[in-house]
């Protein structure tokens, strides 16, 4: 099993925890993780996520630390970004113009994901809605019991 995290999931442990969905979200970023390590799954990193992250380095420089060295610790593989992946993206950008989301999709692609995971429901529904790609976009809390399946 191949899972990609998008910066939004490298990011939710270090939200707020404010309202239900955030602690349902983190909850399942993490037993997701957990589950995927005990049993050998891979978790993809790319560029993209690299260059999301490190955006908040002069904003929130604490936040950027704790999300950097979660991001670091959670991922056992890297997708590394070519000429064919950035066409790929620039073809999703035609129909979708969110280019990070663009991207991560290329990439989640080319590395052969089953799963990208996202807390962000409109990257979910415009992959599903436009039929995008044939990665699955899907928010951690709608995978996790799929996840917990895979270990009993």
């Amino acid at each position: 099993m191949k899972i990609y995290l998008d910066n939004c999931c490298c990011n939710r442990p270090y939200d707020d925890y404010t309202d239900d969905r955030t602690i349902a979200e983190v909850s399942a970023i993490l037993a997701i993780i957990a589950i995927c390590k005990q049993a050998g799954y891979r978790i993809f990193g790319s560029p993209v996520v690299d260059e999301e992250i490190d955006k908040m380095r002069k904003r929130k420089p604490e936040k950027w630390m704790h999300v950097r060295q979660f991001y670091e610790r959670t991922i056992t593989d890297y997708i590394a970004q070519t000429p064919k992946i950035a066409e790929r993206a620039l073809a999703f950008m035609a129909v979708w113009p969110k280019k990070c989301d663009c991207y991560h999709l290329a990439l989640a692609e080319a590395a052969g994901v089953d799963f990208l995971l996202t807390t962000d429901d409109r990257f979910e529904s415009a992959n599903t809605r436009l039929n995008l790609s044939i990665v699955n976009v899907i928010n951690p809390t709608s995978l996790l019991p799929e996840v917990e399946k895979w270990v009993q």
